[in-house]
Order: C-alpha cells, then structure tokens, then sequence
C-alpha cells in the first residue's frame, strides 16, 4: 500500500472508548435476544471477514460513507462511535440499508455469528493528526477509508478495498482517511442486572435487541442528563462553588468567601489560614516545535528520538525541571520570593508527530511536534497563603525551565497596592475583613523591595498577574475532560496515575483561563491543605 503513517506513541488510541431516535429509547424490560454461544468460533476471522466487507463497501457506496459520518458526528456516547446494530437497517440516501450492502461480501451466517460472539460491534471514527481525518472533516464524496482492526494477537491490521492487508506497528498512527472495527466499551446489552438500575436510556435495534450504556456520563441522548454533565460536586471544592454562587448574586469576589467567609458586601469574617492557592494545571503554549526547541537546549534536557522503536519511550534524558517563582509583596514593604518546582515527563506536555519512511535496509522517522497536552497535576502545589491584610492584591508567578543550577540574585523596586479593610472585632476576637473587595476605605500604595533570583542560562517563559479579585471557576458545573486511561491524541486527558481498567469519565472544575504569559498557561486554585 502506499500509505503514510506518523509515529506519536499507542496507536491503541484508535481502540479506546472511545444517534438514538426517539422510537429507540424506551423502558422495555425484555430479555436480550442474542443467546450464549458455547461452540468454538474464530471470533478474529469473523472481524477479519467484517473488516474486509466493510472496506469494499465503503469503497462502493457514497451513501454508506454518508452514514457512517453521520452517525459518528452524532457522538450518542460522546465518542465518534457508531454502533453497528442500531444503523444496519437504516435506509441509505442512494438506496439500500448498511447490512444490504455487506450482506454481498459476507455470508448470514457468518454476521449472526459475529453478532452474537460480538453484540456490541462497532464502527469508529478516529481524529486524526494534523486534522488528517475525522468525521466532521471527512469529504464522503472523495474520501473511501482503510477499515482496521486488532487480531488475537493483538496486532492493528488494516485493509483497503482490494483486500490489501498491512500491519500498523505499535508506535504509529495513521495520516489517512481510516474507519476503526471494534467491540464498544460505553455501551453493553441489556440484562437482568441493568433492566433493575435505573437507566435512563434504552436502545433497541430493529430486532429487538435493547442496549444501555455502561455508566449513565457516556449517555448523549437523554438532553435532560447527558448534555449538562451535572455531578456532584466533591467535597475539596465545595466552598470554591459556593464562593461562585455567592459572587453572582451579591458582587463580592470568590475569594472574598473562600478566605473570609464573607458572603455579602456588607459582610465580614476572619481569615481562614487552612487555604493555600495552588498549581492545578500547566500547558505550553505558542508553537510546540519553536518551545520544544527552547527549552531542549541543552544537553541535559529531555529531548526526543524519533526513530525509537516504542513511541514515548523516544524521550530521553529526565523530566523538564520548571521553577515556578511567587512573588508577593507584604505590608513590610518586601516582596518575598518562594520558589516551587515542576518536574514533568516530556510525554506529559507534547504531542509527537513523525512520518516513517522505509526503504530496503533502514527505516527512518522525520518529524516535529505536533501539539501540547494539558498537563493536570496528580496533587496540586500550594505555592503561598493569601493573607489580604499582609499581602498586596495582585501576585506576580514567573515561570523558567531550569537547565543549571549556577544563579545571581538582584534587587528591584515595584509599586504595589494593600487593602485597608481590616480592624479588630470584639465578637470574633480577632482581626476581621470589613466589607466585600477593598471595602469602603481606600487603599494605599507603598513601593516594594523584591529580590529576583534568576538560573543562569535557565530559559525563562515570562510571567502572569493573579489579582485577589479575580474568579476562581468560571462555570457553575464541572467539565468532562476525558476518561481515566485515555491516551492518544484524540484526548484532551493525560494525567499519570489515573488510570483503571474499566474507564470512567473524570471530572475537573473550570478555573480561570486568563493566566497565560505566551509560552505557558496556568490554572490557580485555592484549597484547603487540611
């Protein structure tokens, strides 16, 4: 075939978990009609026989390609699957149904066999590097994709319309138009132990074989559930909510809560000296190959090896070691520097993207980076305690990947403004915030001595401003960014350590966007440390 084809790690990307009318949900509560099948069948010759039908009638009708597209945009798992049972029957725009069309390359029997040993067949659409190929980039008129799937030795094989077999090796991924056979992993059959859950969406195909999904967050059909994504807010952030709630309907600031307690204008409270603002996630930014080149420089940095034989294991040479620098000005007139450090896997920040050339005595890998990944910390940073009284109401963080450890240290001078809010109350015993934001009294303005340690030959990414009075999150509902083990470059979630065998979605809240210094964005948070 000739084909081309990118290394960028798994391409068990295209295998992870990743449109329901309303006839199709219902609350039946039959059996499933697909029985136990005990005799021993060749499962992968049947996804083998599938694969080689679907390509050829890919090849053959628009209206097929038209389908498939359809279907996935539709996403009623929240993934660019298409699951085969519920589209089989479906009336063509050109004529005929799917399974009219296989039903020419493939035996009955042979697809009641695979849709008993496989009920949950699947057609998948992948997105692709490089905006490729995806669903709602695919040109149906021009574009007829390869059809692959995995063999029992795990092995991703995939096949054209003239029966053409090739393998995709484990550290590569496809650039061209490609449709993926699969069993799904969001939705399962219907049985005695689901008919008993509460689940809110039933599917039946034609036949009359009900499907539900496996956890009610994959359910895109049911507008009333699926589509707000409403969960339960944890406990470790509901205080950081609640600060929403009450900045949108009074006007104080979300910190004016989290820290104070204080709800109104009007109101007052003590500082709570539990709470720390903390890291909660880190991305690069700007273009991946011009910061890459940054700060790879020296030859102690990760760097990558794009003719490495097992995708992310091309990195080389560590973690990138970034030295997050806090700088906060008190009422004593000194800003005081704390320094905190990042150390993050390369694989954590960079999409890698190469096309593998092959001749008759080596094969090369000629590349570039292709994308950052946000990066969300395992357990956030606490990188310093926002007393208003003491501190000014606008921090500074500066961000450097480190390279050596050889620094100098000079003094500047900054202007730097204190809130003025704050007296001593009797009911509390203690010294009390007076008022929302700066209060009625004024503020006042002091210049400030701050020592600046700079790592030589470190490459600095520039700084951001975090002002006391700016939101925290800036939506009332957590967002859905993946699924715990997702991996490849079709997810927005990279997160080490959270990973499980059976998937589940994961849940963040969605903090301020606006800390981005042009070479990198942070998100901030303040929690309680105990």
């Amino acid at each position: 075939m000739n084909i081309r084809l990118k290394q960028v790690g798994l391409l068990l990307a295209l295998f992870i978990v990743g449109s329901c009318s309303n006839d199709m949900i219902e609350t039946s509560n039959n059996s499933s009609l697909i029985e136990e099948s005990y005799d021993e069948i060749d499962l992968n010759s049947l996804k083998s026989e599938f694969s080689f039908a679907l390509a050829r009638v890919l090849n053959e009708s628009e209206g097929v390609r038209k389908l498939i597209k359809e279907e996935a945009i539709k996403q009623f798992d929240y993934d660019y699957d298409v699951l085969y049972m519920l589209v089989k029957d479906k009336q063509l725009s050109g004529g005929g149904t799917l399974e009219g069309f296989l039903l020419k390359y493939i035996s009955r029997e042979n697809l009641l066999t695979l849709y008993k040993e496989m009920p949950t067949l699947t057609i998948f659409v992948p997105s692709l590097p490089g905006d490729s190929f995806s669903a709602e980039r695919w040109n149906t008129a021009q574009e007829i994709p390869y059809v692959a799937y995995k063999n029992k030795e795990n092995e991703i094989l995939f096949v054209d319309n003239t029966g053409n077999l090739d393998i995709i090796n484990h550290d590569e991924i496809p650039i061209f138009p490609i449709v993926v056979v699969k069993p799904s992993e969001r939705v399962i059959l219907q049985s005695a132990s689901t008919r008993s859950s509460n689940n809110p969406c039933i599917m039946r195909a034609d036949n009359g074989i009900n499907f539900v999904f496996e956890y009610d967050e994959f359910n895109n059909i049911t507008p009333s559930k699926a589509n707000t994504r409403v969960v339960e807010i944890p406990d470790s952030l509901k205080r950081i909510y609640d600060a929403k709630k009450y900045a949108d309907q009074n006007g104080v600031w979300q910190r004016d809560y989290i820290y104070y307690g204080i709800s109104t204008m009007e109101g007052m409270g003590m500082y709570r000296n539990n709470i720390s603002e903390c890291i909660y996630a880190f991305e690069l930014t700007g273009d991946p190959n011009d910061v890459y080149g940054k700060i790879s420089d020296q030859d102690d940095d990760p760097h990558f090896d794009p003719n490495a034989r097992r995708g992310m294991a091309g990195w080389y040479g560590g973690n990138y070691e970034f030295m997050v620098k806090t700088y906060i000005s008190s009422s004593q007139l000194v800003s005081n520097e704390i320094i905190k450090v990042l150390s993050i896997s390369p694989k954590y920040l960079f999409w890698y993207n190469g096309e593998k050339r092959r001749d008759e005595t080596q094969i090369k890998t000629v590349g570039a980076m292709a994308a950052f990944k946000k990066y969300y910390l395992p357990k956030p940073i606490p990188l310093f305690d926002w007393n208003l009284e003491n501190y000014s109401s606008s921090i500074i963080i500066s961000i450097e990947e480190k390279d050596i450890e050889t620094t100098e240290q000079n003094v500047t001078k900054t202007t730097s403004t204190f809130a003025t809010n704050f007296e001593f109350n009797p009911t509390f015993a203690a010294v009390v915030k007076i008022g929302a934001k700066m209060g009625a009294s004024a503020t006042v303005s002091h210049e400030v001595s701050t020592t600046i340690t700079r790592y030589l030959n470190s490459d600095v990414l520039g700084d951001v401003i975090i002002n006391f009075g700016d939101d925290v999150v800036i939506k009332n509902e957590m967002e859905n960014i993946g699924k715990s083990g997702d991996e490849g470059p079709t997810r927005k979630l990279d997160v080490p350590g959270r990973t499980s065998h059976t998937p589940k979605p994961i849940y963040v809240p969605v903090l301020n966007p606006k800390y981005n210094s042009g070479r990198y964005k942070i998100e901030i948070i303040p929690l309680a440390q105990y």
